[in-house]
């Protein structure tokens, strides 16, 4: 495998950016969201920063609220707000990862957010875990906390679109902790005893 590096950001300097630059709003609602760069999860938090990439009309931004209106999170549950966000941010991220291809670092975001779509069969996108797989391991080769760590805990983890393989999902988990990042840690802890069983055969 070849080495990642994953991207890792301050959120003082996302807050600085997120003035004008829709993708450091989404990166600072992900954080939130998500216990990443050094933040607890604050889903209100999270909801605030995904409106405001989402009023400068960034796709991951719109996508992120979009996910939250779907599962709840930070807002009350309402699966058609989250279709409607969904459907506009569709047509905008293919765009972006278009325009991205130069900045694989930025277009790792958009990629990811893609994967998502076909992970859950977000909008009018049909459920593809193949496809998924195919496109979060694409983010994950690109510095993508996220994608690392669902390469691990899903993906490899259940052989979800791919074949199973618990060495692949121990390193990748592996890698995604030792960013300090809690529901890594926590989901290498839950996998350790499947990951021993798996060497003892």
């Amino acid at each position: 495998m070849n080495q990642i590096v994953p991207s890792i950001f301050n959120i003082e300097e996302l807050e600085k950016k997120a003035a004008t630059d829709g993708l450091a709003c989404y990166l600072l609602g992900r954080s939130y969201d998500s216990s990443e760069n050094g933040v607890d999860q604050d889903l209100e938090k999270a909801v605030y920063w995904y409106q405001e990439g989402a009023r400068k009309g960034d796709p991951r931004a719109i996508y992120g609220l979009g996910a939250c209106y779907y599962f709840g999170d930070g807002v009350l549950k309402d699966e058609n707000k989250a279709y409607e966000l969904f459907i506009s941010a569709y047509p905008l991220l293919l765009d972006l990862i278009e325009k991205e291809k130069e900045y694989p670092k930025r277009q790792a975001f958009s990629i990811f957010c893609l994967g998502a779509y076909y992970y859950f069969g977000f909008g009018d996108v049909k459920e593809d875990k193949r496809r998924a797989f195919e496109l979060i391991s694409d983010a994950a080769e690109k510095g993508h906390i996220a994608a690392i760590y669902d390469l691990g805990a899903n993906f490899y983890y259940t052989g979800t679109g791919t074949k199973q393989d618990l060495d692949k999902s121990k390193y990748y988990l592996e890698l995604a902790a030792s960013y300090n990042l809690p529901r890594e840690k926590t989901k290498l802890l839950t996998y350790q005893e499947s990951y021993l069983k798996y060497k003892k055969n």
